[in-house]
């Protein structure tokens, strides 16, 4: 099973550049008047509400929260479960071995980077359930346990998932392709189907939305360079990374934008500095 995850981004740059002669060529058709062109979105985000995976804040807090996989997009659950990619979480952490290296790790984390003020009297174990319970006005989280949540709690779980994603600080090829190659491949697939299908171009989607973990969503940014942007805090519920693939007079070129919750706007994340062909995005990606 782990194999499978990786055989198709053994060679992504061969395998995506192959597409650019088709995208150019399909620029002059698409674009005779040099107008800019929207030609598809594609959004991958973190599921909405729903509880921690273990642990609740309050008494109350499972009657109101709901707890499961939700509507996940089908391979998008992240692949953690491999024993070997652990090497450098065993050697910083000192595990004995690196199976169920994930959970181990996490251990070794809460018993040395617990420590903050806000969070002295709030049992490790609940941090994922404090993050989660945070946001709903229905539950009433004593007041430590909120502060906890909004500061410290969420600075130490965006350092584990980003351990788990192989991504930022914790940067490992193998655990990041295993949690985002996959939907990296079809993503940029699907820009270069976009960009060299000839108008009116029925046969490809215009808009496609990818349901996922907030492991998945920190792993896509880390790879389009976007992941600065969350400022070493958790992604909230709903954060989404979105990509516009657009037709210029010059050849097909992507946007991508990014949104950390419910409320704030959609930031432009400056990719490729201006300069974001798809060649120029094949190129840019952290792999």
């Amino acid at each position: 099973m782990c194999c499978i995850y990786e055989k198709y981004i053994t060679d992504m740059r061969s395998l995506h550049l192959a597409f650019l002669v088709a995208s150019l060529v399909a620029a002059k058709h698409h674009n005779d008047n040099g107008e800019d062109k929207l030609l598809s979105v594609q959004v991958v985000i973190r599921h909405a509400d729903r509880a921690a995976t273990t642990g609740w804040a309050t008494d109350k807090s499972e009657r109101i929260l709901f707890r499961g996989n939700g509507e996940l997009t089908d391979l998008l659950v992240p692949l953690l479960t491999c024993n070997d990619g652990w090497e450098d979480v065993v050697a910083k952490y000192d595990l004995k071995t690196s199976e169920n290296a994930k959970d181990t790790a996490l251990v070794k984390m809460l018993s040395t980077q617990w420590d903050a003020p806000e969070c002295s009297q709030v049992p490790p174990a609940l941090v994922d359930a404090i993050i989660a319970e945070l946001v709903q006005k229905e539950i009433k989280m004593p007041d430590h346990f909120k502060a906890c949540a909004k500061g410290h709690a969420k600075k130490f779980m965006f350092r584990y998932i980003e351990m788990l994603a192989g991504a930022g600080d914790h940067f490992n090829a193998l655990r990041l392709k295993r949690v985002a190659g996959m939907l990296t491949n079809e993503l940029l697939s699907n820009m270069q189907k976009a960009a060299s299908c000839s108008p009116p171009c029925n046969t490809q989607p215009k808009f496609r939305v990818y349901y996922t973990h907030d492991v998945t969503v920190l792993a896509v940014a880390h790879i389009f360079k976007a992941l600065h942007h969350y400022e070493g805090v958790t992604p909230a519920f709903s954060s989404a990374v979105v990509f516009e693939t657009r037709m210029n007079a010059t050849g097909p070129y992507v946007k991508v934008f990014l949104k950390n919750g419910h409320k704030p706007d959609f930031l432009d994340t400056g990719l490729c500095y201006g300069n974001c062909t798809l060649e120029a995005v094949v190129n840019v990606i952290l792999f």
